[in-house]
């Protein structure tokens, strides 16, 4: 269900968000650094030419190896405004997905109550790793890299939501609570975690492949892509803006969503539902 916001509440709140892209736009293109809209955002420039009426987020695709520049140079070029949050930089922030996150606001959703870092209004980047050619590692790839984000999505939580009902719900439920605080026992933090799903991510970076994956989505299987269906961007209107999105965005967005131009019911209409907001 959609959230409780105001609307001129969301405007702000997209407001700064889309000031963010921008700003990250520009070092991108400073520095010719490729990246791509994904997901919801994705969706937002194909239906609205901009945001999803009621979405509250910017989410954003880079190989690692544009990544992993990006990281080098934020500070030097964005460390006045922003501050970037992963496992490594505040073990206390359990999962895979980097947050650009600007200074002096308060974004804390639902889903992230429970993790004591400090979160701010962002936009979120994906890292996309290359899958082995190879048929069996790539399976073995991405079963490990999906359980290991679990894991570290665990270690923050052991009430992660559970798309079950009845006695799975249940089972599932007490699973978590168990491997949260066996995780807790034996001091085991979301940074240990995080370096142990990286480098399974990254395991098959040095090789020319086909595929790529980012395993900061919730199944890594369901959003491969292949470098041809990336490659060569294309740019699309995003507000006021331009943006990048990968070449067959269209047959992306299908394969994962179905019809994505039709609206979806009110009730489907989701988003991250802040319990607290500073802007």
């Amino acid at each position: 269900m959609i959230g409780e916001y105001e609307e001129s509440t969301l405007k702000k709140l997209q407001g700064i968000q889309l000031g963010i892209l921008k700003d990250f736009i520009d070092v991108c293109k400073k520095y010719d650094l490729k990246y791509f809209l994904i997901f919801g955002t994705a969706i937002g420039a194909a239906r609205h030419k901009g945001f999803i009426p009621w979405d509250d987020d910017i989410d954003i695709g880079m190989l690692r190896s544009d990544y992993d520049k990006f990281i080098d140079i934020m500070d030097k070029e964005m460390g006045e405004k922003y501050k970037l949050l992963t496992p490594e930089i505040d073990s206390r922030y359990a999962c895979m997905v980097t947050h650009l996150q600007k200074k002096n606001t308060k974004f804390i959703s639902h889903n992230s109550q429970d993790l004591k870092c400090d979160l701010c209004i962002d936009i979120d980047i994906f890292i996309y790793d290359n899958l082995s050619d190879d048929e069996v590692e790539r399976k073995s790839q991405l079963k490990r890299g999906w359980f290991l984000g679990k894991l570290l999505y665990l270690v923050g939580t052991p009430k992660p939501n559970i798309p079950l009902k009845g006695l799975s719900y249940w089972v599932s439920r007490i699973i978590c609570y168990c491997t949260h605080y066996i995780l807790k026992i034996f001091n085991i933090k979301a940074n240990k975690v995080y370096g142990w799903a990286n480098k399974i991510a990254a395991k098959y970076n040095e090789n020319k492949t086909k595929y790529v994956t980012t395993f900061a989505s919730q199944n890594p299987q369901n959003v491969i892509l292949s470098y041809d269906e990336i490659f060569p961007l294309k740019e699309v209107d995003f507000e006021e803006i331009k943006v990048t999105v990968i070449k067959n965005n269209h047959e992306y967005l299908t394969r994962i969503y179905g019809d994505y131009m039709q609206l979806p019911p009110e009730d489907k209409r989701v988003n991250h539902s802040p319990v607290f907001l500073e802007m």
